[in-house]
């Protein structure tokens, strides 16, 4: 570029890549490229501006021209081969990574990009060390050492990758990054409890991380410690009076807390102040009884569906509480036209294999057997303090939950997780997966299982002769719950499976419920439950008592009098009038369970009953 216009038509070009000025930029780029077209460099910087218009495959094809032009451009690989990753080609990232490491063997973006290639194409085992290798070429580079537990973690090493970030943030403890990996991690297996600690020593070195600070927030919500996450969001919302997330999650902490009216005033400001913010709306929605379909609120969600700036995931919000709305109206077609589009939107980022989880309930019914009872009879422990209820999401769980509650000899820990946590520390020491490890696993292990389990449930509670676990999921962990607590009473709510499977169609959950966003998906789903269910029923026999959901609305005291009784409680009529006592909330239930017993749930399917034939079939295992 000796020409000393073509050298201004390229300083503009760049000046205006620069900008983001992608339009601008290409037009002079191409000028000089018609001038010079061997020229890698203009290749190159054409590649960064169609990217920068969303236009991919012209990136690869210039920056191909680029290397083409430039066999020896070290960076010019690199950049194909990020580009090649960015749409899915794990193959020719490979190769293209594998051109830029024969030309330098120490570079470690070239190793960093030979580790993501090898990841998309599922050879972990490859990519961990190639990892390794990057790292040792940049050592405390805080994304490969991100990357690498990730990859530790895919290959089923939890214990590897947890090492892999401990000892980075205590390396490296003034990279924030490296903090919030460690505590998204431990909260992916879900350890809460140790997120928040690593979260709390990460506030100690980062006392003014905002980031930090949000992420406190999120896992005191998730462990229950509602006062925490009041006092971090309340102080998150004073800093940032603008940011609508921080000041929707410090509503919905009020609205568990019980303080409706500061949860709604805050609600709907946020609707009013920006309306293409979805989530607002749904719990506006769940708190409300609208009578009219032309009532404003509804009036102004079908507004904001229609604008084009309406981010998918919040048009789903809008969409769910579009149906609750119009369910509330009785117009029930409606309704279900935007639940569909809800669930839709949502279903499309899960990958839930039914078939997968049957294979999963055949297997632990193979080895849950009553020769392995027998054999481990004797090893747990005597404590009839744990009383763990179960069942499907929207069986009733909750409402159960909050009844006993009013009993003076009861409390609740909430929803823990202990026992998929013990079941991956067991698995983690044996030479089998879950559930198979269990066979020959040694008693002190089971030992220091039971341990752990108490100690999470009696953290947050006082001296009661029973503590409430509520977690729903704890359905698939039965047999080994009763190894561990083979006098404690386990609780199973049982619902009509169309109620239970539409109510779950009709909400958002948090991650990790990746079978509710498709009918097909959610009778499979119930059909791998019932049968697990039915094989746990014969296995502990009047250890597992079921409690209908139907029968609990309808018959209160029918129900409530013997289960007292099965878990050697004395009868106390406040469990008649749980809404009077009810304080705090933290599961979606949270606006039902304030309301006196009822039947207005009951048979809510035959609304619905001409859109259900998926569900139906499903059911059926057609």
């Amino acid at each position: 570029m000796d020409n000393a216009h073509l050298k201004k038509i390229w300083e503009k070009g760049i000046k205006a890549l620069e900008q983001r000025d992608f339009v601008r930029a290409l037009a002079s780029l191409k000028k000089v490229e018609k001038a010079a077209p061997q020229d890698p460099d203009v290749h190159f910087a054409m590649a960064d501006a169609f990217l920068g218009q969303g236009k991919a495959d012209l990136a690869i094809r210039q920056c191909q021209q680029g290397v083409d032009a430039e066999p020896n451009a070290i960076a010019g690989w690199i950049r194909l081969g990020r580009l090649f990753l960015m749409t899915g080609k794990g193959e020719r990232a490979l190769k293209a990574f594998g051109q830029a490491e024969t030309i330098s063997t120490s570079h470690p973006h070239a190793a960093a990009g030979i580790a993501e290639s090898k990841a998309m194409l599922g050879d972990l085992e490859g990519a961990e060390a190639a990892f390794s290798q990057a790292l040792f070429l940049a050592p405390g580079e805080p994304d490969l050492i991100i990357s690498l537990a990730r990859v530790q973690d895919a290959r089923g090493q939890m214990q590897a990758a947890e090492k892999t970030l401990r000892e980075a943030c205590a390396a490296h403890p003034g990279v924030i990054p490296l903090w919030q990996s460690l505590g998204r991690a431990l909260t992916a297996w879900d350890r809460i409890e140790e997120a928040s600690d690593a979260c709390n020593e990460a506030q100690g070195h980062h006392p003014n991380s905002i980031e930090i600070k949000i992420q406190r927030a999120q896992l005191a919500y998730e462990s229950r410690d509602l006062e925490t996450a009041q006092n971090l969001y309340s102080e998150l919302a004073k800093t940032f009076p603008n940011d609508v997330e921080i000041q929707n999650d410090l509503a919905q902490v009020l609205a568990s807390l019980g303080q409706e009216a500061k949860a709604q005033e805050l609600l709907k400001n946020l609707t009013e102040r920006e309306p293409l913010f979805g989530q607002p709306w749904l719990n506006v929605a769940r708190a409300k009884r609208y009578k009219d379909p032309q009532d404003g609120e509804i009036q102004k969600m079908r507004a904001a569906l229609k604008r084009r700036q309406l981010q998918p995931s919040q048009a789903a919000y809008l969409h769910f509480a579009l149906g609750k709305a119009l369910d509330d109206c009785q117009a029930y077609d409606d309704a279900f036209a935007h639940y569909q589009k809800a669930n839709a939107i949502c279903r499309d980022q899960l990958d839930f294999d039914s078939k997968a989880l049957a294979a999963h309930v055949d297997r632990i019914i193979d080895v849950f057997t009553p020769k392995l009872m027998s054999q481990l009879k004797g090893q747990g422990s005597p404590s009839t303090t744990p009383l763990m209820i179960v069942g499907m999401p929207r069986s009733g769980t909750t409402l159960l939950e909050q009844v006993l509650c009013t009993h003076p000899d009861v409390e609740t820990a909430g929803e823990l997780r202990t026992l998929a946590q013990s079941a991956r520390r067991l698995t983690e020491a044996g030479e089998k997966p879950w559930p198979e490890c269990i066979a020959k696993i040694a008693p002190d292990l089971l030992d220091a299982q039971e341990q752990a389990y108490l100690d999470a449930l009696t953290a947050r509670t006082g001296t009661a002769r029973k503590v409430i676990d509520k977690m729903p999921q704890n359905f698939l962990h039965l047999g080994f719950a009763a190894l561990l607590f083979p006098k404690a009473v386990v609780v199973h709510c049982e619902r009509d499976p169309l109620d239970t499977c539409l109510s779950n169609f009709f909400q958002v959950f948090p991650a990790g419920i990746d079978f509710a966003y498709d009918l097909a998906d959610l009778g499979h789903y119930f059909r791998s439950y019932q049968r697990l269910m039915a094989h746990w029923q014969a296995l502990l026999g009047p250890q597992l008592v079921t409690v209908s959901y139907e029968e609990l609305v309808s018959e209160p005291e029918k129900v409530l009098r013997p289960l007292l009784e099965d878990l050697g409680l004395s009868w106390n009529d406040a469990c008649l009038s749980h809404q009077e006592t009810v304080g705090r909330v933290d599961t979606l239930s949270l606006y039902q369970v304030r309301n006196p017993l009822n039947t207005g749930s009951t048979e809510r399917w035959r609304n619905y009953e001409q859109h259900l034939a998926p569900l139906r079939a499903a059911l059926a295992g057609e």
